[in-house]
C-alpha cells in the first residue's frame, strides 16, 4: 500500500483573521506560472487532495489553504465556525495572499463547502478570481427549484451524522479502516484513507489519542448554515467564468451535489463536465482525468501569470 509524504512547500506563512482566527497558507510549484488557490471540503483538509494536487505543480504556482478550525490551521472557536465567517475569510485571504506572495492573477479551484463558499463571495465581494473551478459543489437549490429535496435532505443527513462523529479515538489509522469500509469512499485511490486521516487528525500526547481537527460539532454547524444557503438562483450573475467539474450523476450512489451540478448546468447553461465513475470526493478518485479537466478550462481562458 503507498504512503502519501506532503513535500515540504516552497514557502508558508499565516494570517489572522478579523476575529483573531488563524489560516496558515503554502505556496508549491512554480512562482512563475498561473496561480491557482485551492481549499478542501468540509471536515477535511487541502492534504488530503495531495493525488490530485501534486499533478499540479510544475504547470501552477499553487497556494493551498485549509478552512478556519481544518487542516494545518489551529483550532479557534465553535462558535466563530459559520458558514459567513468563511466567506469573509475567503476575502482576507484572498488580499492576504497579493501581499504575502505578490499581486498576480488567481483562479480559485475549490470542492464542496468550499465552492459553495467561492460563490457567495464573489456575489458580496464582487470579481477577485479570475475564474472558478469548481469541483462538485455542495449546493442546496432554494425552494421550487430542480433538486431542491434532494440537496437540502442530505445537508440535514450530514448534520445529524457530524454531530455524532466519534472524537478522542486511540490511533489515526482506525479512521482510516472506517474510510476504507464505507461503500460511498469505496473509488479512493490506494493510500488516500491514511492520508485524509492523518490530515484530518492530530495527536494529543497528554492523552495518547487523536482527535479530529475540526470537531463534529463543529463541522456540522457548517451543513447546517449550508441547508439554509440557496445560490442556485444567483449562478448566472457571477462576473467571472466558472467551471463546474462534477462527480457522475448516473451511478447508482451518485449523492446530492452531482445531482444538482447537473440540473444547474442545464438550466444555467454553465460550463460543466462530470467525471465518470466517481463520487463526492472525486478529487482523490480520479485526480488524473480531474487535473485534466482543470487544466483543459484554464488554457481556454487564456489567463497569463
Amino acid at each position: 500500500m503507498p504512503e502519501f509524504i506532503i513535500p515540504k512547500p516552497n514557502r508558508r506563512t499565516q494570517l489572522t483573521m478579523s476575529d483573531g482566527a488563524i489560516i496558515r497558507l503554502r505556496q508549491y510549484g512554480n512562482k512563475i506560472k498561473p496561480r491557482l488557490v485551492l481549499c478542501h471540503g468540509n471536515g477535511f483538509a487541502i492534504d488530503a487532495y495531495f493525488p490530485f494536487w501534486k499533478l499540479l505543480v510544475n504547470q501552477f504556482d499553487l497556494i493551498l489553504y485549509d478552512q478556519r478550525n481544518h487542516g494545518q490551521n489551529p483550532f479557534h472557536s465553535v462558535n466563530g465556525h459559520r458558514l459567513k465567517n468563511f466567506v469573509s475569510d475567503m476575502e482576507e485571504v484572498f488580499n492576504g495572499i497579493n501581499q504575502q506572495f505578490g499581486n498576480k492573477p488567481a483562479i480559485g479551484v475549490f470542492h464542496s463547502i468550499s465552492a459553495v463558499t467561492a460563490i457567495k463571495h464573489a456575489l458580496e465581494f464582487g470579481k477577485k478570481w479570475q475564474a472558478l473551478i469548481l469541483f462538485d459543489p455542495a449546493l442546496v437549490p432554494g425552494p421550487g427549484l430542480s433538486e431542491r429535496d434532494v440537496g437540502l435532505e442530505f445537508e440535514l443527513k450530514l448534520v445529524k451524522w457530524a454531530k455524532n462523529r466519534p472524537d478522542g479515538i486511540s490511533n489515526y489509522r482506525d479512521l482510516a479502516d472506517n474510510f476504507s469500509r464505507a461503500k460511498t469512499l469505496k473509488r479512493w485511490v490506494p493510500g488516500a484513507y491514511e492520508l485524509m486521516a492523518k490530515s484530518i487528525m492530530h495527536r494529543d500526547n497528554k492523552v495518547k489519542k487523536w482527535f479530529l481537527n475540526c470537531p463534529g460539532i463543529a463541522e456540522s454547524k457548517i451543513y447546517e448554515d449550508n441547508s439554509k444557503t440557496h445560490l442556485t438562483g444567483f449562478i448566472s450573475e457571477l462576473s467571472v467564468p466558472v467551471k463546474f467539474i462534477c462527480a457522475d450523476p448516473n451511478q447508482p450512489d451518485a449523492l446530492a451535489p452531482s445531482k444538482v451540478g447537473q440540473a444547474i448546468h442545464k438550466e444555467c447553461d454553465i460550463s460543466y463536465v462530470a467525471i465518470p465513475n466517481t463520487s463526492h470526493l472525486l478529487q482523490i478518485e480520479k485526480p488524473k482525468e480531474c487535473a485534466l479537466a482543470l487544466t483543459s478550462f484554464i488554457n481556454k481562458l487564456k489567463i497569463r501569470s
